[in-house]
């Protein structure tokens, strides 16, 4: 956890942290039907995996489709956080008849009326726009009649719902929207984008003027978690560099995670990357250029081999493995192998065939006799 001025930010592998004595104290899921305690709910969540929930819940509300209720009203309820990225459930109507009360007496669409709308037009956005288009007009793959600051796009299937890009444009590719993300851009304004971009099988790249790993509000997290953890400025320098090669470019903040001594550690990487070079997905809505959850799973299965392994190397016979502590611990593994669809016996020193494969595999990956009374390879 960073704390600079008023904002904090929190490290993606942390756990998301809960307000304390929350005014909704529990909530229905109505998938599972379960009733769960709000504070255990988010506690139980990275916070990188947290700022996805978050954002997903807002759509499905969106959609009429909420997954969580207040366990007290029945209103449907989504994820807010405070100043400190303390998270709360938040009813979606406040009318004075639960207990529970979330909100102030503004509401978020009056906040935003005040602040988000008046600095659409500041001089600090008229800026990033003109760099976005600058950068686009460099490049050939994008239609230049197509490349259009602030004009409505209208729904094909209902004339009366449109959004008003920043900047649109339309390349070999498909059609764009390009956004520039304020500081105070609410979560209702992206998940409404996304929404709307998705269902026109368009696709919507948000845009930032700078990026700090050190210095994030929640604004930008819901960005750039949502967005595979990776986020995209378009500045001078990157500018420069589209119109010198007359390929449009972005300055991209990414994470690259790795294993530290057993623990997954990220670190931050920067790169100016050619836009063609960018994966882009309208289903999920989001665009990237290093693929973070690919890499994730890839070392988290390093991990948990590696956990494996060292397991059965020291406890490998029926004696060890009778000790409580060792069986909790397989147990444990068992748990985490089971979330990748992989079946192993509760007690796998007593499954002579289990036993057999895994003695077979060290054996091979260490070069030497492992389980079997035999010291060399050949007996």
């Amino acid at each position: 956890m960073i704390f600079s001025g008023h904002n904090v930010t929190i490290e993606a592998r942390a756990f998301a942290t809960p307000v304390e004595s929350p005014e909704i104290e529990e909530v229905i899921d109505l998938i599972s039907g379960e009733v769960q305690r709000a504070t255990t709910f988010i506690a139980a969540h990275r916070y990188s995996e947290f700022v996805e929930v978050r954002v997903a819940m807002r759509e499905a509300m969106k959609k009429g489709q909420p997954r969580h209720i207040c366990a007290i009203c029945g209103t449907p309820v989504h994820l807010v956080a405070n100043m400190r990225k303390r998270f709360f459930f938040r009813h979606k109507i406040e009318d004075g008849s639960c207990p529970a009360v979330t909100r102030s007496t503004l509401s978020e669409e009056e906040i935003r009326a005040r602040k988000y709308h008046g600095l659409r037009e500041s001089e600090a956005h008229k800026r990033i726009k003109g760099l976005i288009e600058r950068s686009l007009r460099a490049d050939p793959a994008f239609d230049t009649e197509t490349i259009i600051q602030e004009k409505r796009w209208n729904a094909a299937d209902d004339p009366r719902t449109w959004r008003k890009p920043d900047v649109q444009a339309t390349s070999t590719e498909g059609r764009f929207a390009f956004e520039a993300q304020l500081s105070t851009t609410f979560l209702d304004v992206v998940v409404s984008r996304r929404m709307f971009y998705r269902h026109a099988g368009a696709h919507l790249i948000w845009v930032l003027a700078s990026f700090s790993e050190d210095y994030r509000r929640m604004t930008t997290d819901d960005l750039l978690f949502s967005n595979n953890s990776n986020v995209f400025v378009v500045d001078q320098e990157t500018v420069r560099l589209s119109e010198e090669t007359k390929q449009f470019h972005l300055r991209c903040h990414y994470r690259i995670p790795s294993c530290d001594a057993g623990t997954i550690r990220d670190k931050w990487h920067e790169a100016i990357v050619p836009f063609s070079a960018v994966k882009k997905e309208i289903e999920r809505q989001r665009a990237y250029y290093f693929d973070y959850e690919a890499e994730e799973a890839k070392v988290s299965d390093n991990e948990l081999r590696g956990e494996v392994i060292a397991y059965w190397s020291e406890n490998m016979t029926r004696q060890m493995e009778g000790r409580p502590e060792h069986q909790d611990r397989w147990l444990a593994l068992k748990e985490k192998l089971g979330k990748r669809n992989i079946a192993v016996p509760d007690r796998p020193a007593w499954d002579s065939g289990f036993r057999g494969m895994m003695h077979a595999v060290l054996t091979a990956l260490k070069g030497h006799g492992v389980g079997w009374q035999f010291d060399t390879l050949i007996q």
